[in-house]
């Protein structure tokens, strides 16, 4: 009798893959860590902040009042999801090509570029870096540094890959995330009237970020293409 190729049996019987029984039990310890570990934060900020935890569970435009509409600040949250998105896509399809053997090198890139995306996304999402001049003297000038060395260090570590997929994107994308942050340093926005300076300073932004986005899910789209096509062919 012929046996079954391994991706023609069940889950719990393919070599060398997760059974169902050990996929849902690390499903589950994700989530019981996500959540302690969601609470504890919670928790810790409102006892070290003092501030209610009510203002800490509720979303802000319902702490603004009844007076807040709900699309203030859409451009801002779209590039949140955006954000959120490509750091997303670029994990998943990261650790299935590190996994295996036939395009590590990229998985390693997406990887890298999803942990880079989410610490921006952070940022963007919590105002860091304003927090931060706040607490600090020129302490948002040193973060915004930060991210221009490891966005140097990305683009130099990674240089054929980029190269392989088209460099001209992403360092449109970081050129015009350069243009928001001059702008908000040089304080554009309290020296200029009307509302250009804003254009300039949150509008690179958002371009910049669906720049980025574009980029790299058309790397993630294209590295998985070949195991697809693969996987067809073998069928």
């Amino acid at each position: 009798m012929t046996p079954l190729p391994a991706s023609d049996l069940p889950l719990g019987r393919r070599p060398g893959r997760l059974t169902a029984s050990s996929a849902q039990a690390v499903t589950t310890l994700i989530v019981v860590l996500s959540v302690g570990a969601a609470v504890l934060l919670v928790l810790l900020l409102a006892v070290q902040t003092r501030i209610p935890l009510s203002d800490l569970t509720r979303d802000p435009l319902a702490i603004m009042g009844k007076k807040s509409a709900p699309h203030l600040g859409s451009l801002s949250n779209l590039g949140v999801l955006l954000w959120c998105m490509t750091a997303s896509v670029c994990a998943f399809t990261g650790l299935r090509l590190a996994a295996g053997a036939a395009d590590r090198r990229a998985g390693v890139f997406l990887l890298v570029a999803a942990g880079f995306t989410a610490v921006l996304m952070l940022d963007d999402l919590f105002m860091l870096h304003e927090n931060l001049a706040l607490r600090f003297p020129q302490g948002d000038i040193a973060l915004f540094t930060l991210y221009g060395l490891l966005a140097l260090g990305y683009i130099l570590a990674f240089r054929r890959v980029l190269r392989r997929f088209g460099v001209l994107a992403p360092l449109l994308a970081v050129a015009l995330l350069g243009v928001s942050v001059v702008a908000d340093l040089g304080r554009l926005t309290a020296v200029m009237p009307g509302n250009w300076p804003w254009v300039v300073e949150d509008g690179s932004k958002f371009v910049g970020i669906v720049l980025w986005a574009a980029f790299h899910l058309r790397v993630s789209w294209i590295s998985v293409l070949p195991e697809a096509q693969r996987s067809q062919k073998s069928r």
